[in-house]
């Protein structure tokens, strides 16, 4: 049983195709797998949830706790950013409505007088320095409170970056 020379080449292209397909998958992958990785350590590095002076003696007192507050007229946003911080490893132990509805950017504010808590909330958040105040307050129970506003659709939370 002879095979005949036409048999033999349309093989020999089907074998060419599929080395050609697998080259280029593999390629694909090695590029999401690059991408990740610059992602990861460049573009969006994960953030330290612990307080910038974290020598407490429990665990709970090292983590960075945080307020969240509704302040820019649109419902359950609150709750997006405390999943989001909660997810880093961030302790947001109160979630609510804030004083008024039309604040136009996000604040990140230092309540406990360390401005570099304030800093790792607000890079996590991808709030920019510039809407980092301090406004220290003693009888605050928590070292960040994050004044959600308007602009909150340009913030990580609702970017989904993880």
């Amino acid at each position: 049983m002879k095979r005949s020379r036409g048999n033999s080449e349309s093989s020999s292209i089907a074998r060419k195709l599929l080395s050609a397909f697998a080259l280029a998958g593999v390629i694909v992958i090695a590029a999401l797998l690059l991408y990740s990785l610059v992602n990861r350590l460049f573009l969006n590095p994960s953030v330290n949830p612990l307080r910038a002076d974290a020598n407490s003696p429990t665990k709970v007192e090292k983590v960075i706790q945080i307020t969240v507050k509704n302040e820019c007229g649109k419902s359950d946003v609150a709750m997006d950013f405390t999943y989001f911080l909660r997810k880093r490893g961030f302790d947001v132990v109160e979630t609510a409505n804030g004083d008024r509805f039309n604040r136009m950017h996000t604040e990140v504010v230092n309540t406990s007088g360390d401005y570099k808590n304030a800093l790792r909330v607000a890079a996590a958040l991808g709030v920019k320095k510039e809407h980092v105040i301090t406004r220290v307050d003693p009888r605050s129970y928590v070292d960040v409170e994050v004044l959600i506003g308007q602009d909150y659709q340009n913030l990580k939370p609702r970017m989904g970056i993880e």
